[in-house]
């Protein structure tokens, strides 16, 4: 018995190819209209596989499929009854809708069958994204066509946003020819490389971070808080949410004699302060949550001391966006004692959360200017 998957429209199926085969590298006909349209009709059917299982589809399956079907016809008994029909011929399929009440309008005339066939679905055989059955000639007009499990698993709804990517790259690097990878590395490190967040570090080279607000707050960091509050900073290593990776200056490390693991990096970022006896700065960019907290400060110490870095050799900074932003408001609160707070709209000033020094020399809960003692 096939295990369907759920329906997917047209669009959905469009779109996703269009991530997959970017047509700055791809032949267009891999995320055409028609391709799609194949995607989401063999999805219907259940056409994916290879296994004992696999329920295989011709290219008129993709040309008689309708919205109406993938909107109404849902159920399970009601796709494997259009699969049927489908199988028996055009005629079947009208009979069929017509006891369900509905009006057979195909999406595809006939003439496009050698379309879909040569110009989609051929292309993504040769891409590893379609199977063919066993045993069948190419030139047979038997139902022999069907989804890769692992490309039909792209087209998951449910799959969405950073897993979407994520999987897509994975697919990518397992499922594509040695050309195609570089084909669509190439794309996305262009796109990458036009939306990327650029952080100029200390000696003058530049970092791109990906997009997004979290990025921005970094770039704030390291361009206007660590000129004024570091004697001379060096970036040692910033780490991203995104696609996990991490620039570490793997140099600088080894004459601090201080291991990074780019796996298991903590911090958003982690700079070095050579004035003095040189300070260690932990630091978390903090767009929607993550401070660090009391319990985040004890694991960021433990980190330093498996470095052999004295406690008193390690400061801490919270960035946020604004004191006015929603996640300052709710965790500046829970700033762990020793802590400094940094704003990317007030860049001149930072927070610093200490318990009161009897002596006199240390500052109680107050704004500070940078160079303030």
């Amino acid at each position: 018995m096939v295990a369907f998957r759920p329906i997917i429209g047209r669009d959905l199926a469009a779109e996703r190819l269009l991530k997959i085969f970017p047509r700055e590298a791809f032949d267009t006909n891999l995320s055409s209209p028609v391709s799609a349209a194949g995607v989401a009709a063999l999805i219907y059917v259940g056409a994916v596989g290879p296994d004992a299982n696999t329920v295989w589809a011709r290219p008129s399956t993709a040309l008689w499929m309708q919205e109406e079907v993938l909107l109404e016809a849902t159920a399970p008994f009601r796709r494997r009854a259009w699969g049927a029909a489908a199988m028996r011929g055009r005629e079947s399929v009208a009979t069929l809708l017509a006891s369900w009440g509905m009006t057979f309008k195909q999406w595809y005339a006939q003439d496009t069958r050698e379309s879909l066939r040569d110009d989609s679905w051929n292309l993504l055989y040769e891409n590893n994204a379609m199977v063919t059955r066993p045993g069948v000639k190419t030139n047979s007009s038997a139902a022999r066509w069907a989804l890769a499990e692992h490309f039909a698993d792209l087209f998951d709804p449910g799959l969405k946003g950073e897993d979407l990517e994520t999987a897509i790259l994975m697919w990518t690097e397992s499922h594509m020819t040695t050309s195609a990878r570089a084909k669509a590395m190439a794309v996305r490190d262009h796109a990458r490389s036009a939306e990327a967040v650029r952080v100029t570090l200390p000696n003058g080279s530049v970092r791109l971070l990906e997009p997004g607000n979290a990025s921005l707050i970094l770039k704030g960091v390291v361009e206007e808080w660590a000129p004024r509050k570091l004697h001379t900073p060096l970036v040692l290593a910033i780490s991203e949410p995104g696609e996990k990776q991490a620039y570490v200056d793997e140099q600088r490390l080894r004459a601090l004699g201080v291991s990074i693991s780019v796996s298991q990096l903590l911090p958003d970022a982690v700079l070095f302060d050579t004035g003095g006896d040189g300070t260690f700065w932990v630091i978390e960019a903090v767009y929607t949550d993550g401070p660090i907290d009391v319990g985040r400060k004890a694991q960021l110490l433990k980190w330093a001391t498996a470095q052999h870095i004295p406690a008193h050799q390690v400061a801490f900074l919270t960035a946020f966006e604004s004191r006015n932003a929603g996640p300052a408001k709710r965790r500046l609160k829970d700033l762990a004692p020793g802590t400094f707070a940094w704003f990317r709209d007030e860049p001149a000033f930072e927070l610093r959360w200490d318990a009161i020094d009897t002596t006199g020399d240390l500052t109680p809960v107050t704004l500070l200017r940078p160079d303030a003692s």
